[in-house]
């Protein structure tokens, strides 16, 4: 099956087309390196701006990048060293903040940093490779950390698998905390969702983490992975996910699955029952909500790297 990989600019935008016989995605490197348009004939991807008002708006759709956190953050710091580290007030508007006005989803959301630095194509897959540099002294002053972000969408057959990789150019260890927040089409009011997870995590009315934990069979009275969405809304975490040996951690919508490999040990299932969000977010995380604060995330040594890879894969 031949594969194709190509660049073009709209309006200013760079674009990044991935096509193949059956499945097209398309990225726009410079909002975010944010896929936008995900297609098996049709439209997968909930994405209904335009590039010019999304680039502008508050809102989020798509698949956008959550670092140096996911989700949200209990306060105006980070744990650094076992010490807090507060944010300087004069970089507090560049924050994307939730209804409570917590910090949420990080600071690259948008960004107009990124670059291409590879696209591939042949008979087999194609790809597009680009990083960031995250070295601006604003961005530094709130996540104190100097480092380097890769990110690889690949199609290959009927996936895209997304791989992103950290690499810590700091001097001090680095917490990981990222993520990704897709927005897929819920197409029907009665929706099948595979949640494979028996632990729901606790929050209090501001959404952080309490520390506890439940089951699904007593937080929803079912126990089942499977459920239909006709009768049921999440906005909830999960941890403790089931995983199997050849595609790691299987959530899925439908005839779409999203599968995380070991290191996105977190997910945030996001399927309100609303005609006007017509969109079931499922979101892989390498750190639960509020990690940064609580100092409960995974450390990469100076001049080390970290990976992680989750898969969008579509009946053929």
């Amino acid at each position: 099956m031949q594969h194709s990989a190509k660049q073009c600019y709209q309006n200013n935008f760079e674009i990044i087309e991935l096509n193949n016989k059956s499945i097209s995605a398309k990225i726009v490197v410079n909002i975010g390196n944010t896929l936008f348009s995900f297609k098996q004939g049709n439209e997968l991807l909930y994405f209904p701006f335009s590039l010019d008002e999304y680039k502008t708006n508050s809102k989020l759709t798509g698949n956008p990048f959550m670092h140096p956190w996911a989700n949200r953050l209990e306060n105006e710091y980070i744990q650094v060293e076992n010490k807090q580290h507060h944010f300087p007030k004069e970089q507090l508007h560049l924050l994307y903040r939730d209804g409570n006005n917590l910090p949420l989803h990080g600071l690259l959301l948008k960004s107009d940093k990124w670059k291409t630095i590879e696209l591939y194509e042949d008979e087999k897959l194609c790809y597009h490779l680009a990083e960031f540099i995250f070295d601006d002294a604003a961005f530094l002053s709130i996540f104190p950390f100097k480092h380097k972000i890769q990110i690889k969408h690949q199609l290959q057959n009927n996936e895209l698998k997304i791989e992103t990789t950290i690499f810590n150019e700091d001097e001090k260890a680095m917490p990981i905390s990222f993520g990704f927040n897709p927005y897929f089409f819920r197409n029907s009011k009665d929706a099948e969702l595979t949640i494979p997870s028996i632990n729901t995590i606790e929050v209090d009315d501001k959404m952080i983490p309490t520390g506890n934990l439940s089951t699904k069979e007593n937080k929803w009275n079912f126990d089942d992975d499977k459920i239909s969405l006709e009768n049921f809304a999440f906005d909830d975490g999960f941890q403790d996910l089931k995983r199997n040996e050849n595609e790691g951690t299987v959530f899925s919508l439908n005839e779409i699955k999203i599968a995380f490999d070991e290191n996105y040990a977190f997910a945030q299932i996001y399927a309100p029952q609303n005609p006007d969000k017509p969109y079931v977010c499922i979101e892989p995380m390498t750190a639960t909500t509020n990690a940064l604060n609580t100092n409960s995330c995974k450390k990469i040594k100076s001049g080390e790297k970290f990976a992680a890879i989750f898969s969008i894969i579509l009946n053929t």
